[in-house]
């Protein structure tokens, strides 16, 4: 009896399809600011974790910075994507150790 409830669960695992989301990119400018420094700009290139407008969504990306004769940043957090295939996202530079935020094109549906 326990070998059909476990062949079933894991058919029942393999056979179910699962809801993803559909990732996005997003293009656009970046703002480094906070410790203790000025704010620096630069532009940035983000993979955004859903591409559905109106939606909160999980952000990873690298941005190069123009100042003191250019940097690049790594950073991940949390964006938002509007209608009309904008996006926002707040994250965090691990490289630069600052918070960072970001505007631009996103793929919206």
């Amino acid at each position: 009896m326990n070998n059909l409830k476990a062949s079933t669960a894991i058919v029942s695992v393999l056979v179910t399809t699962q809801a993803m989301a559909d990732p996005t990119v997003m293009l656009g400018l970046s703002f480094n600011f906070g410790a203790g420094e000025p704010v620096s700009t630069g532009v940035t290139a983000k993979l955004l974790s859903d591409d559905k407008a109106e939606s909160v969504v999980g952000a990873a990306g690298v941005s190069y910075f123009f100042d003191n004769g250019g940097y690049f940043g790594v950073d991940a957090g949390v964006g938002y994507l509007f209608d009309g295939d904008v996006a926002t996202t707040l994250t965090y530079d691990f490289i630069n150790d600052r918070p960072q935020f970001s505007i631009g094109y996103a793929d919206v549906c």
